[in-house]
Parts: C-alpha cells; structure tokens; sequence
C-alpha cells in the first residue's frame, strides 16, 4: 500500500437491490454493472449527527459529544447517451432513472405499420407494444423523426401531438425499438454502488442509495449534453478490497446539441440552451430499535421544471405569452442524436417529453444583444390514468 492515490483510476458500479439498506456486490461477471461517470462532481460522504452534551463540570471545556444518525450524501454525471444497441437501456443512466423516476419499458422489436398514414397518424394491425408517452422513432427512409405518442386506437393506430416535419411517412414504415423511463415513484428502486478508489484496494460500499434529484444540463449549442444525479443513502462501509470486476463500458458516444431541437406545444423554437430538472423529496423511516436510526426511505413528492432561451418571436406572442398570460397548458419534446452516413437518418437519439406543463416565468432576457425569453415551466400529471408528467427516452 501506498499514498498517491489517482482519482482518474476510479471506477463506480451501480446495482439495484432487493431489500433496501442491503449491500449488492456487481456479479453479472461481465463488468457491465459500471458506469462510466464524468470525473468532476464525484463523491459519497458519510457524516455523523453530533450530540453535545452541555454539561457543568467545574470548567469551560467541553466535554466529550456522542453521535447520532449518519446521512449519506453524495453526486454524480454521466453523460446523456444511448445504449449503442438500439432498443436498448443506457448502461450508465438505467439505475439512476429507475431510481429517480421508477417506471421503465421497452419496445423489444421493431413495428412495421401498416398503410395509408398521416403526418400525425401511422396505422399499426397491433398496438399492443405501444404505450401513450413512448418517444419514438419514425423511420422513414431519408427522413428520421422522433415523436411522442400521444393517443393509441387500439390495434389500429397510434396518434402524434404535432405533425411530422416531413409529413405522412410511406406505408409498411418501421419504428424503432426504445427504452422509456416515466414517473412511477411507487416503483422506485434503491440501489448500491461501488466505488473503487483508484487502482488501490480501497473501495466504499454504499447501500440503499435512491436518487433526489436528477437534471440535464449542458443541453447548449455545440455541447454535449449530461445528467447529473443528487444520492441519498443509508450506509458507507470502506474496506481494504480491490473492485469487485474490471470495468467494461459502451462504446455508444453521446450526441452533440446539434439538429437537437425543442418544440413548445408542437411550434418548433429557435434557442441557445435548455436544461430539464426532476427533484424528489425522500423521507426516511426512522427507528430507535435499530443499530442505524433508520429502516428504509419513500419518495414522497416529484417536482419536475424545464428551461429554456427561445429567441423573441416579434410577430407572435400566441405560443408562450399569451400561454402564460393565460395560465394555459403547453407541452415540451424535445431530443438530439447522432447523424448516420444516409442523410436525414440516424441512431442514438436521446429525447425529453412533457405532456402538460405551465410556464412559471417569462422574463426576457440577452442572449449575445438579442433578445431572448428566460421561459421557466413547470410539469404537472397530465389528464388521464396513463398521464404521467414526465417521459425521457434512449432509442
């Protein structure tokens, strides 16, 4: 053993668990359990609650404090990137999300349609792959599109909120498999990680991790995008052990906020940069018969905010301040990829959906001496048993 310890050697692997607080070890055998996370902003802290005791003994000292409960803290990003494989789930977000948001599903096939489409409306003989708030990927030769799935007829078609930039797609047209994470806090996972110290056989063991919060950021002109996960925990343990598995990645690279547009309620706008924001409440259950003070954690509120810098429209103020004025709904989509060699097609995408949603603010704002629109939007559940307020997908 040595000091001398390189950060830049550390490796983290994330595992859900089955019984919260209770300590997973990566085992696939294959090192896919890790996650290549960005170097600035990693850590997990343990720190002790410090009982004083404000006793009178005959002297200005103190006297010796006790401890109480431990809070585990800590933070990490990855960068917002698809699986390689399409269909897919991310390898270095999936855990993070099914903790953050808790509701996870998969089209495992591509969906051939039938005939006679819309630029809103594409015929499916069966529907039963679809959900309302899947983001998915029109593979018209030529002329790629993403959209969310708003409506489904069962067994006869599925219905876009707004139309097709390129219109109706030819018939027998594929849509792509997808991964989609939605808000099901019900569901939400506690997990582990492992987070190895350098190459030394220094490792902390975290348990019962669930995600506060989770954001993307970086989404700006010629950038590439991010997500950024706030922990809460029950437990570290460090131990004299090397990791558990090398580490094996993705090779999937993540896209560059080009081509990456966002539409505010089916109007495409021009802007610099956007940013989306989901913050869980988590509340802990505490227990004085327990060697910890604590059994377990819920999450008992999820608020989701999105932002972005629209240039100034000066001939029409309908789509957002009138909206605002009005205190009316609007959606938000939108989603970036990676261009393919055929032009107008490509894979890799990543995508953001906000069903119903009210802008909070509209400052304006300047953006390089143009005028700009600080818009801030607020999610909320939209109308409807599948209405859930937030919907992020890797095709």
């Amino acid at each position: 053993m040595a000091i001398g310890v390189v950060s830049n050697e550390s490796t983290v692997a994330l595992v859900a668990e089955s019984t919260e607080g209770t300590y997973v070890a990566p085992s696939n055998g294959d090192g896919s359990e890790y996650v290549e996370v960005l170097s600035d902003g990693l850590e997990f802290n343990k720190a002790r609650e410090e009982l004083t005791r404000n006793t009178l003994g005959g002297s200005v000292e103190s006297v010796a404090s006790r401890v109480g409960i431990a809070d585990v803290t800590g933070s990490l990003s990855v960068e917002m990137r698809a699986a390689g494989v399409e269909g897919d789930a991310p390898q270095s977000s999936d855990v993070l999300l099914r903790s953050l948001l808790g509701g996870k599903r998969q089209i495992a096939a591509d969906q051939t349609s039938g005939t006679t489409h819309t630029s809103t409306v594409i015929n499916f003989a069966d529907t039963s792959a679809f959900s309302v708030g899947d983001i998915v990927l029109v593979k018209e030769a030529g002329a790629y599109e993403c959209r969310p799935i708003s409506a489904i007829v069962t067994n006869t078609s599925i219905e876009f909120p707004f139309a097709l930039d390129n219109g109706a797609p030819t018939d027998a047209v594929v849509v792509a498999q997808v991964t989609t994470y939605y808000s099901d806090a019900s569901n939400a996972i506690s997990f582990s990680a492992e987070h190895n110290l350098g190459t030394a056989a220094i490792k902390q063991q975290v348990s019962g991790l669930r995600a506060a919060s989770g954001s993307i950021s970086n989404w700006s002109v010629g950038a590439l995008p991010q997500m950024d996960f706030g922990v809460q925990g029950l437990n570290i343990v460090r131990v004299d052990q090397d990791a558990t598995e090398a580490a094996v990645f993705s090779d999937a690279l993540p896209p560059v906020a080009l081509s990456a547009c966002v539409w505010i309620s089916g109007t495409k706008v021009s802007y610099t940069e956007a940013a989306l924001s989901i913050e869980n409440t988590i509340s802990t259950l505490t227990d004085a018969c327990t060697a910890s003070g604590k059994i377990s954690s819920r999450i008992t509120e999820q608020v989701t905010t999105f932002s972005v810098n629209p240039y100034l429209d000066d001939t029409d103020l309908t789509n957002t301040w009138d909206k605002f004025e009005d205190n009316n709904d609007v959606s938000v989509f939108m989603y970036a990829y990676n261009p393919d060699a055929t032009a107008g097609e490509f894979s890799n995408a990543v995508a953001v959906w906000l069903p119903q949603a009210k802008i909070i603010a509209s400052p304006v704002a300047d953006q390089d001496g143009i005028i700009t629109e600080a818009l801030e939007i607020k999610a909320h559940r939209s109308s409807g048993s599948t209405g859930d307020s937030v919907y992020i997908s890797f095709i």
